[in-house]
């Protein structure tokens, strides 16, 4: 069914794919972008968005966009999304993650008090688990051993008191790691992708800095991501707080060795001190089942497809760098 969606962060990693699946699905798309950021994440949408530049750190701006957008779904994408980045710079973590989402909150109250708000929260709210246990599910106390964690946590607490004392109808989703085209090469898989391309190009030697290869992650593909999005706001209660992942763990190790398998170079794996979190969590994986009960939620794209897709990706952006 056809709505009127707004998306904050739309010129982000996942806001850009979700962005596609929601016009694939004939949706009326606006959404924030980031005053002086390139578009470039939707520039490749059959039909364009209507943006709205907009920092959400700043009240007025969020108001008048969804004064002009009217949503019937608003899909809360908009924070600062690194782990390290919070940790270099707590405050900017805090106040987009934390007073963005007040800022949100109170324009939906005030101009669009009948939208359904999708909240993306995030799996490192859960903070440090012993390997048993996981998967995680969602009745688990967070426990957040970073700042974006607590950034996160935070703001889900904000959500549900607008939820309590005014009306506002949410859902909060909790997505573990997600990878695939587009995305920031500052995030692992990104960034091992673009390393090897540029060690299969030879623009750089073989040597392939990493940090802790031990950590297990649960890898969702991005567009599978963003479906998930899409029916939590169709199929989910107001209210409701679900797990989005794949249930299986694996290895940063592995994840490169799938990576070095597509593409026919060699290299010398060394560790960079500067890429090893002083707050690792060894095992994350979560549970999504009672959200694939609700919605019938199933990943499209197996891990090599989006390892492949994502050296693809990385492989254009080589061959259109200056002086290729």
């Amino acid at each position: 069914m056809s709505s009127r969606a707004f998306i904050t962060g739309i010129g982000g990693f996942a806001g850009g794919h979700l962005a596609e699946a929601l016009v694939r699905a004939n949706h009326v798309v606006d959404g924030t972008i980031r005053p002086g950021t390139a578009s470039s994440r939707i520039e490749h949408l059959p039909s364009r968005a209507t943006l709205h530049p907009c920092d959400v750190r700043a009240p007025g701006g969020l108001a008048e966009a969804l004064r002009k957008a009217k949503p019937d779904v608003v899909y809360h994408l908009a924070a600062t999304t690194s782990v390290s980045e919070g940790e270099t710079d707590p405050n900017r973590t805090m106040e987009v993650n934390l007073t963005g989402t007040l800022h949100l909150l109170e324009a939906i109250r005030k101009e669009t008090p009948g939208a359904l708000l999708v909240h993306i929260s995030s799996s490192e709210v859960y903070g440090k688990l012993r390997p048993e246990d996981n998967p995680v599910h969602e009745d688990r106390a967070g426990a957040p051993v970073h700042i974006y964690g607590v950034s996160k946590l935070l703001s889900e607490e904000l959500v549900r008191l607008y939820q309590r004392c005014h009306g506002v109808s949410a859902i909060i989703l909790r997505p573990f790691n997600h990878i695939g085209p587009r995305q920031s090469d500052r995030f692992v898989c990104a960034s091992f992708a673009r390393q090897l391309v540029s060690i299969e190009a030879g623009r750089t030697g073989p040597v392939f800095h990493v940090g802790n290869l031990d950590p297990v992650r649960d890898f969702t593909d991005v567009r599978d991501m963003v479906e998930a999005y899409r029916l939590a706001a169709e199929h989910c209660d107001p209210g409701s707080v679900h797990n989005i992942a794949s249930g299986t763990g694996i290895s940063i190790d592995h994840l490169l060795k799938e990576l070095q398998s597509l593409i026919d170079v060699r290299i010398e794996v060394r560790q960079d001190p500067d890429r090893v979190r002083k707050t690792e969590i060894p095992v994350l994986v979560g549970d999504a089942t009672s959200f694939t009960a609700q919605t019938g939620w199933q990943r499209g794209f197996d891990l090599r497809q989006t390892l492949s897709d994502t050296i693809d990706y990385w492989r254009h952006m080589a061959a259109n760098q200056p002086g290729s």
